[in-house]
């Protein structure tokens, strides 16, 4: 079994920094490789980063933490993905393709990113007035359109 483990840099998060309001570190990653108790060549990791998003209650950006791991075999055609376990997920190895660590790295903070981005509860600061400040005073009075039909008796 191989171990790796290192930082992925901010230009080769591109993908990431679409997606989000930016990327705020690195990406940490510590990924394995070897084979499983089928001979199956499995790559399994933890990936984590920190980036921007954009609250979806209160449209202000807030910092947001990437954490996940995952376990997946190299495959090199559909058959073989569909023959794989529910618990391994595939990984699609092309012939005379090198495996590009960093993109796999990528692609699983993409997949730790929220549905839907909003603050931590307490945390979002939403406007509930809009428009100009109301005069301390009492309210101006709108003229009423029925005052008309009172001359009319």
């Amino acid at each position: 079994m191989s171990e790796l483990e290192g930082e992925v840099s901010l230009d080769r998060l591109s993908r990431l920094d679409e997606a989000t309001e930016g990327v705020i570190r690195t990406a940490q990653a510590s990924l394995s490789f070897g084979r499983d108790a089928s001979g199956r060549r499995v790559v399994s990791g933890q990936v984590d980063g920190a980036v921007n998003l954009l609250c979806q209650r209160c449209l202000k950006p807030f910092q947001y933490e990437l954490a996940g791991s995952f376990k997946m075999a190299l495959v090199y055609n559909d058959e073989m993905a569909r023959s794989l376990p529910t618990d391994l997920d595939s990984l699609l190895l092309l012939p005379d393709q090198p495996l590009d660590v960093a993109q796999i790295v990528e692609d699983e903070l993409l997949l730790c990113l929220p549905m839907h981005a909003v603050h931590p509860d307490g945390e979002c600061q939403i406007e509930t007035q809009f428009g100009a400040e109301e005069s301390e005073g009492e309210p101006e009075k709108a003229p009423n359109p029925f005052d008309v039909l009172k001359d009319l008796k």
